[in-house]
């Protein structure tokens, strides 16, 4: 199993992270919610262990934020605070679960644990012949005779992801506001990632000898974008 702790506080990020390794366990480790993004984007982690205070972002903000992107990774926060109001605005915010410091390190772990297992038996979206595997960001089209992996960048993932759980025309203001929450997102932007998406989705059709109706994103004039979807 994959973690990813974010925490300021080197010291106790070391203790944790060798005491999760002794577990078996493998760590990495960011020290701001920053940094944590760019490692969220390039792998593909288990577990998400977040502080609240972080030196460029609340740990609040930041499990909002993936969130919003599309990121359903399992998520523990872990704080100082324990007044019912501030657990409250991290269940909120999108954590699955709530550790006070000080914590008992093997509690951690079987909370790491538990988690994990929860994700594994519900992390699957299924439309038609797309299946989708949130935990692990996996794209797959199940066909009677083979399963093709769909290969995606993180942008189109989470395009595909909001599309696939909506299973709705999506507008183009809820693209924006997911994909790119802090508002950095254009016009072009979009068109760009939605042509490298349906080129990306009519190469694995072709490779798999399947119909283009299989699966396409339907562009509805006006409002959004709807993935559609042969059974």
């Amino acid at each position: 199993m994959l973690v990813l702790l974010v925490e300021d506080e080197v010291p106790l990020a070391k203790l944790v992270c060798e005491y999760l390794e002794d577990e078996g366990f493998e760590t990495d480790h960011a020290v701001k919610a920053s940094q944590a993004m760019e490692l969220l984007d390039k792998h593909d982690f288990d577990v998400l262990i977040l502080d609240i205070n972080l030196p460029d972002m609340s740990g609040f903000e930041f499990c909002k934020q993936i969130r919003q992107r599309g990121i359903n990774i399992p998520t523990i926060m872990l704080t100082a605070r324990h007044s019912l109001e501030d657990k409250e605005q991290g269940f909120l915010a999108g954590t699955d679960d709530y550790l006070v410091k000080p914590f008992a390190m093997q509690e951690l772990v079987m909370r790491l644990r538990a988690l994990s297992q929860r994700a594994n038996r519900s992390d699957k979206i299924s439309l038609g012949k797309l299946q989708l595997e949130v935990s692990q960001h996996k794209a797959l089209i199940n066909d009677e005779k083979a399963q093709y992996e769909i290969i995606l960048t993180p942008d189109e993932w989470r395009l595909l992801l909001l599309l696939s759980r909506e299973n709705k025309t999506v507008t183009r203001e809820k693209i924006f506001d997911q994909l790119w929450p802090d508002g950095s997102g254009t016009d072009d932007g979009l068109k760009m990632l939605l042509f490298r998406l349906r080129k990306t989705l009519n190469v694995t059709l072709q490779n798999g000898q399947l119909p283009e109706d299989t699966l396409q994103i339907i562009t509805v004039r006006g409002i959004g974008l709807r993935l559609e979807y042969s059974e």
